[in-house]
């Protein structure tokens, strides 16, 4: 593999922040991630005690996969106070789009990072957001199509979505074997093809949940690295998670209160709002097999589907008896998370950590230190066959991952077009606004006749635009096959309007560039950078 970094325009301008330390937006989170000394305190500070227990909880969710030594390793170095580094990702089906994988990628190189710099155990966490209940967010994916050169969602259906958390979902193993197939048919048959497409099969037999199935591609994709994998939604981590949802709960008002105002001050700071809700008590209670959202109303909580109603005595009762019930909503998900994990670092999206500046007073309001926080790396694949119709287009690496390759391809058609034709239809554009001003003179207001003539003007002007249009359009099709190159050029790296990495599938990667290219052994050492990272075989 070869690896390259380019400095894009970034839009991030939160991300920008960070990497210059702007108090701007650094007085909403903790630290500075940029400095060495962030990381030398966040090594040395006490563990939380709760380290053995997640190590026994981790090697009970992963026993039924087959663990490398690294991974028995980091599980040991966990139970003997090991700090991580950590981030997380919903289930999405075939691993989801690349900056799932991408995330897991910055997680490992920062870990192997700090081990190497400081001397220190450090074990890498990757986090499954189980608990999530919006099926529709994770059931599809997309697969380029080299012979029409677009890109195609493939979808697993069911007429029966799960109204409960994904980790609990089973999907039906014929439908969802149907979907790979259907992934795969799209793909360019390659040495790694049936490779892959057998291993997810194999995967779909052997297990049986949504979240399990998600599991077990991660770590056969990621095992060598030692990654450790743990559900949101497990229910021995329920347990353990107890007395934080009661702290949750009996502070319920205070921790509203704290979200509304730090949400509010990074409004007034200028920055753009992320986290939309209308709760005030940010936990979820399954009922009946739905995931409902809590409400304080008059006194009670609330469910905001069945209206059904419970004290806080009634409620401190299911967090004792059965914690699995409940789950988090997106203000205590990140707070419960680094009140269980003694975190160096936590790792997430752009938007992401976006989120985590308006948690700040919820931190501190249920006296959990907030930790290191980082943007995942962003990554783009640069194959030979793009590679070479960059270069016969002239287009530049950099403006097609940003800006897409429209401004080229229109370019192209125009440089084939006749220049005298079009300027003889602009010119007949012309003189019809002439001969309308001319015409408008003629009216003494006449209202009726004003409208018809605008009208009639309208329909010309529309009709010289559409010839211009057609006899463009009429262009491209004769060029066809360089407006394939052009749409595979965008489809590959300006995809659907954004990153290559928010909509492309790890799996075509693997199948393109083969099924070891997320492993240690072929990857290339990976610095962790803000900069975007170029990959080509």
């Amino acid at each position: 593999m070869d690896c390259k970094t380019l400095k894009l325009k970034d839009d991030n301008q939160f991300i920008t922040s960070i990497a210059h330390n702007d108090e701007h937006v650094t007085q909403f989170i903790n630290y500075n991630a940029m400095a060495e000394e962030s990381y030398a305190t966040r090594l040395q500070s006490p563990n939380n005690g709760r380290e053995e227990a997640l190590a026994e909880i981790i090697e009970y969710f992963m026993s039924d996969l087959s663990l490398t030594d690294a991974q028995q390793e980091n599980i040991s170095q966990l139970a003997n106070g090991a700090k991580v580094v950590i981030g997380g990702q919903q289930a999405g089906f075939l691993g989801g789009a690349l900056y799932t994988f991408h995330k897991i990628m910055s997680i490992v190189t920062l870990t192997q990072s700090l081990r190497d710099k400081y001397d220190h155990s450090v074990v890498p966490v990757f986090w499954i957001a189980g608990e999530d209940h919006d099926f529709d967010e994770v059931n599809h994916t997309y697969v380029f199509n080299q012979s029409d050169a677009q890109l195609h969602k493939v979808k697993y259906h069911t007429l029966q979505p799960p109204e409960t958390c994904v980790s609990h979902y089973r999907p039906d193993k014929g439908e969802l074997k149907q979907a790979v197939d259907d992934f795969f048919k799209q793909l360019n048959e390659t040495q790694a093809s049936r490779p892959l497409r057998d291993m997810c099969h194999k995967i779909i037999a052997d297990f049986d949940s949504w979240s399990d199935i998600f599991k077990a591609l991660v770590h056969e994709v990621f095992k060598e690295y030692g990654i450790l994998l743990i559900d949101a939604h497990d229910s021995q981590l329920r347990h353990l998670e107890r007395p934080m949802f009661k702290r949750i709960i009996e502070q319920h008002q205070s921790v509203d209160t704290a979200f509304r105002q730090g949400q509010s001050k990074t409004i007034e700071a200028g920055l753009e709002q992320m986290i939309q809700t209308e709760t005030n008590v940010h936990l979820f209670l399954e009922h009946d097999q739905a995931r409902e959202l809590l409400i304080y109303e008059d006194g009670k909580f609330k469910l905001n589907k069945s209206q059904e109603t419970l004290s806080k005595e009634e409620l401190l009762n299911i967090v004792e008896t059965h914690p699995e019930r409940l789950s988090n909503n997106v203000v205590t998900r990140p707070v419960m998370e680094e009140w269980l994990f003694n975190t160096v670092t936590f790792v997430g999206g752009p938007s992401e950590i976006k989120y985590w500046a308006e948690l700040a007073q919820v931190f501190k309001t249920l006296e959990v230190e907030m930790p290191i926080v980082l943007p995942r790396m962003r990554i783009s694949y640069l194959n030979p066959r793009v590679e070479k119709l960059l270069q016969r287009y002239d287009i530049p690496l950099e403006e097609v991952i940003e800006e897409g390759a429209t401004r080229h391809k229109d370019e192209f058609v125009r440089a084939q077009a006749s220049d005298t034709f079009i300027n003889k239809v602009e010119e007949m554009k012309v003189q019809q606004e002439a001969l309308y001003q001319s015409l408008q003179r003629e009216l003494d207001d006449n209202h009726d006749n004003t409208v018809l003539l605008d009208k009639n003007n309208e329909i010309h002007q529309f009709q010289y635009d559409y010839l211009i249009q057609r006899y463009l359009l009429n262009i491209e099709r004769e060029n066809h096959i360089s407006m394939t190159h052009f749409r595979e050029i965008e489809s590959t790296l300006h995809a659907m309007g954004g990153l290559q990495e928010r909509i492309w599938n790890p799996l075509q990667i693997m199948n393109e560039f083969g099924t070891d290219v997320f492993s240690p052994s072929t990857y290339p050492p990976l610095p962790y950078t803000f900069d975007h990272i170029i990959v080509k075989p």
